[in-house]
């Protein structure tokens, strides 16, 4: 009898151990795609768990469709929440985030209009992300970004972020001289201020760098 608990466990601890193999080696992350993710608006953490669920094939789109689905389906288990009226402005900052609403089609005339544009946001399909996040251009002359296009004064980025809290930073400060070497058209500081909208009772830490934070260094 020992022997045959000894050879059964045997069997099922290998069977274990060759599910756990495939499950870890079925999907893959490759870099390329988890970068295409990242500069959607996707932590690393989420893009690469997308990758891991639906594969390499095709990215981004089938990727991006799965996030929304996780998204969908969180937005309707839960319970809707009372969200603080603060703005949590921080100058000189750029935050992370899908963009629900990119700048360009929503130009508004203060950062004030832009955090209430954020409240006032209604999820869309097929994503249904609300906008927990702003970002916002103050200089008349526009604002300087690491990134093809005209950023022009007003432009009012609307985003997501899963955890509005801590908000994954882009830019933010002054720019570092070796910085400006490679931009040499950057100012001093970050033009952008920007802000999160939180349930009431909660507070806005300092964030953690994004993804794509190595965009100022």
């Amino acid at each position: 009898m020992g022997r045959l608990v000894t050879l059964a466990t045997i069997l099922a601890l290998c069977w274990l151990n060759s599910a756990d193999a495939v499950g870890e080696t079925k999907h893959v992350p490759l870099e390329k795609n988890v970068q295409g993710l990242i500069q959607a608006g996707y932590p690393r953490e989420r893009a690469e768990e997308a990758l891991r669920a639906v594969g390499n094939a095709d990215c981004c789109t089938k990727q991006i469709h799965w996030l929304f689905e996780q998204n969908k389906k969180r937005a309707e288990e839960g319970e809707p929440k009372k969200m603080s009226s603060e703005c949590h402005k921080r100058d000189a900052t750029d935050y992370d985030g899908y963009a629900v609403k990119w700048g360009s089609a929503n130009v508004q005339e203060t950062w004030e209009a832009c955090c209430e544009s954020c409240k006032n946001y209604k999820p869309e399909a097929p994503h249904f992300y609300p906008c927990n996040i702003w970002v916002f251009c103050p200089e008349k002359d526009g604002c300087f970004a690491p990134a093809a296009g005209d950023f022009i004064h007003g432009q009012c980025w609307l985003k997501f972020q899963e955890d509005p809290t801590n908000p994954h930073v882009n830019m933010r400060g002054d720019y570092s001289a070796e910085y400006r070497k490679t931009h040499p058209s950057a100012p001093k500081s970050v033009q952008w201020v920007a802000g999160s909208i939180v349930e009431e009772g909660q507070t806005v830490g300092n964030g953690t760098w994004s993804s794509r934070s190595h965009w100022r260094r």
